[in-house]
């Protein structure tokens, strides 16, 4: 009680203007209609101005929850696109495979997985390139995994913390990834970006005779563990400057918009351990 009168007596002039102020108001506004209606329109304006914010903001997470949603969707039909042709693969290696199909041998199961991730920063300025996704290690992310969108390659995974890793693009003087100049050829080049801007690259090292189409799939090579065989990686738009007088170039039309990206796939690869250790077997 006695601090209560302590602070009583020691903000009383504060205390006194404060009531005053609101008598003034209450006794201004109920004694004129005038400007009773503009106190009462300028409230619902605030009003709802302050509903009309709480609207988009719950639209906005709404459309995010759907983004995310529809990103998992597609991850998974992603998936199962990928494993019918893992197995059609499988079944043109060996044509006695149909003859002993199974209902087991169909659902082997395919050895990648697909985890949605946002891309919540970039660095798109120069020739080292970087990408930040929102998962990490405590998600199953880690150092060489790939990178896609729902457009095409992205990259591969350079630095990974437990929430959040860094990713190198497609779009990075410091990254090569082999692909094939469309899904029928059996040849492979480097796709190596030339730093000119975010939406071509250079499908380098392919033989002089190698043929092409304009308009053809680039895809990748499979010849590592960190992507499937036969994802898009671009298109082909002609001939390019190649870095070697003995080989060919061709420009590629970049699937995935580096400028625009908002949500990613990471892939992860089951079986890349023990490929990598048979790999490393073989090459000593």
């Amino acid at each position: 009680m006695n601090r209560l009168l302590e602070f009583l007596r020691s903000n009383i002039h504060l205390i006194i203007f404060v009531l005053l102020e609101v008598g003034a108001f209450v006794w201004l506004f109920r004694g004129s209609t005038y400007h009773e209606s503009v106190f009462l329109s300028s409230a619902n304006r605030a009003t709802g101005a302050v509903i009309e914010y709480a609207n988009k903001s719950n639209e906005y997470i709404g459309l995010r929850d759907a983004n995310i949603a529809l990103m998992e969707r597609a991850a998974q039909l992603e998936m199962e696109n990928q494993q019918l042709k893992y197995q059609l693969k499988r079944l043109e290696v060996d044509s006695l495979a149909w003859q002993r199909l199974s209902t087991d041998s169909i659902i082997r199961p395919f050895p990648y997985h697909y985890e949605v991730a946002q891309v919540v920063g970039t660095t798109l300025f120069g020739g080292d390139n970087y990408l930040t996704i929102d998962i990490g290690s405590k998600d199953g992310v880690y150092n060489d995994m790939g990178v896609l969108s729902n457009l095409g390659v992205v990259g591969v995974v350079k630095t990974t913390g437990q929430k959040y890793a860094k990713v190198i693009p497609l779009v990075n003087r410091n990254f090569n990834l082999n692909c094939k100049p469309s899904p029928q050829s059996q040849f492979v080049g480097t796709l190596a970006w030339d730093g000119k801007d975010l939406e071509h690259s250079l499908l380098t090292n392919l033989p002089k005779h190698a043929p092409y189409n304009k308009g053809d799939s680039v895809v990748t090579s499979g010849y590592s563990s960190i992507f499937p065989e036969g994802l898009f990686v671009g298109t082909v738009e002609g001939e390019g400057d190649s870095p070697n007088d003995n080989f060919r170039a061709l420009r590629i039309k970049l699937g995935a918009p580096f400028a625009t990206l908002k949500y990613i796939y990471v892939v992860q690869n089951f079986e890349r351990e023990e490929r990598e250790e048979i790999e490393r077997t073989e090459n000593e």
